[in-house]
């Protein structure tokens, strides 16, 4: 063996590619960095050795991703199988991985239905969807106690979708909210129907969750029609395109994230925090977002089970990962044993403060306090 063989099919073009462009750089970073240290150190074979990433753009569909990740196993004879971006992609790729008895090192797909199907070959880095609305409920119920009504807006042939507006209406319930769900297709062009029924619910908190194009529309919509609540959260509001796309606009929205460069974690592995951004920021003269923090943590986590395994092998790799507790500057690894579910990593909740994309919540990390009563533009 001369080199170790990371192979990833990968949204580049389509509907994923914002997202999809932006893992793939995290991912090279850490290509770059752990080759320009000499390599990842497998004890079995006594030495270190480099990393070769093998990629294919998938052009966001399942079937192009499945066909590659055939092509990764059968005829790259790749070593190490990453997933694609998006939960639904994740999903069908997981099975094929499943049938080769090849782990899915998973940094893209955060749907509860991945975990729901006994794979025995995934390990996940990132918060179940269920979970991504919960910390913006938390800190409405902590700041008021008369807030009684969410209304939820998500895209109804989307899976990742109705999980994450699943555990929203779960979650709120639970906290003593009237929770309404309202659906639409997602590449809906005209929202003013379905905002005409926020309206008339008159909620507290509005919650959106569709692809990043519906997010991004629906935000400009919300704000052309001069729709009010005390919170307005949506999935897409975490990524800096919500910022660029809106300009002012985007100001007082919330979002959920898996990281931001705000969080000051001591890794246990890996760089700092400062040193990703700075090291992302020299290599692609922008910021990263978390897509591309969470793309570049899976690969530490893969290196560290490496090393710590001391093989490349699958079985052993697994075993490893399930033992794992640790932190990266990403934040905490902990996985659940039988699904390969990340449980101890946590989302925190954003604003768009003044222009800049603010952490606050939960309060111990915060950055700022959160703008509410929702100021609308």
């Amino acid at each position: 063996m001369q080199e170790i063989k990371f192979g990833i099919s990968i949204s580049l073009s389509g509907r994923y590619s914002i997202q999809g462009k932006e893992s793939f750089e995290g991912l090279t970073l850490w290509v770059k960095d752990v080759n320009n240290s000499g390599g990842i150190f497998v004890g079995e074979h006594g030495k270190k050795f480099p990393v070769d990433l093998i990629y294919y753009d998938d052009e966001s569909t399942a079937d192009k991703c499945l066909e590659i990740i055939e092509r990764l196993i059968n005829q790259d004879k790749i070593d190490v199988l990453i997933g694609p971006y998006s939960s639904g992609i994740t999903l069908a790729a997981s099975s094929i991985a499943e049938k080769h008895k090849k782990i899915l090192w998973n940094h893209g797909g955060s749907s509860d239905e991945i975990f729901k199907q006994g794979f025995k070959y995934m390990v996940s880095a990132i918060t179940p969807a269920s979970e991504y609305f919960s910390g913006v409920i938390n800190m409405v119920r902590k700041i008021d106690s008369e807030a009684k009504k969410i209304t939820i807006a998500r895209a109804e042939d989307s899976g990742f979708s109705e999980n994450v507006a699943t555990g929203a209406k779960l979650h709120g319930e639970k906290n003593g909210f009237k929770v309404t769900e309202l659906k639409y297709m997602s590449g809906t062009k005209d929202f003013f129907s379905l905002l005409t029924q926020i309206k008339e619910n008159s909620p507290d908190i509005i919650l959106g969750v569709g692809r990043a194009d519906d997010d991004l529309l629906l935000a400009k919509q919300i704000v052309q029609n001069k729709v009010n609540a005390k919170a307005i959260g949506l999935i897409v509001a975490s990524i800096k395109e919500f910022g660029e796309t809106l300009g002012k606009n985007a100001d007082g929205f919330l979002g959920p994230s898996q990281w931001e460069e705000g969080i000051r974690i001591k890794p246990d592995f890996g760089p700092y925090s400062t040193e990703f951004v700075n090291n992302f920021r020299k290599a692609f003269n922008k910021k990263p977002d978390y897509t591309a923090a969470q793309s570049f943590n899976i690969g530490l986590i893969i290196q560290k089970c490496i090393e710590d395994a001391g093989t490349l092998d699958g079985i052993a790799l697994r075993e490893k990962a399930n033992e794992l507790d640790f932190k990266t500057f990403y934040g905490h690894f902990n996985i659940d044993p039988l699904t390969g579910a990340q449980v101890g990593h946590k989302t925190v909740i954003v604003q768009w403060i003044r222009g800049d994309k603010i952490i606050v919540y939960p309060e111990e990390i915060s950055q700022s306090k959160p703008a509410y009563p929702f100021a609308s533009p």
